[in-house]
């Protein structure tokens, strides 16, 4: 079930990155299913994003992908130097047995972002 999320100035950031061999002209389906006034897409070749939020998973030693992260709003990034998420959530088949609450929920993640923005 796909839910609409009603949050005001809601930002959505999208990282892809070349984990899995991707490349960035693989992203464009990316750019379709996820789109609106306030997402922004971006391309991470050399994939920065991963490691500035690889300390924060515990036993993670590669590039986090196929990550679901969630600031509190006003929450900013130094270059290279990634603020510890308010939550996050994971896609990760190898983090399944360690971070299994963490598997990404749909529904779990759109009330955390409701929760965090004070409309939830």
């Amino acid at each position: 079930m796909r839910q609409e999320l009603n949050i005001p100035n809601l930002t959505v950031f999208v990282i892809s990155s070349s984990q899995s061999s991707a490349k960035e002209k693989h992203t464009a389906n990316a750019i379709k299913l996820m789109n609106g006034p306030g997402v922004h897409h971006y391309w991470d070749g050399g994939q920065r994003v991963g490691s500035a939020v690889q300390p924060f998973v515990q036993g993670l030693d590669y590039p986090a992908w196929d990550f679901w992260m969630l600031y509190r709003p006003g929450v900013t990034w130094e270059p290279d130097q990634a603020p510890e998420p308010d939550w996050w959530e994971h896609q990760l088949g190898s983090l399944h047995r360690d971070f299994a609450g963490r598997r990404l929920d749909a529904e779990r993640f759109a009330k955390k972002a409701q929760e965090l923005a004070g409309s939830g």
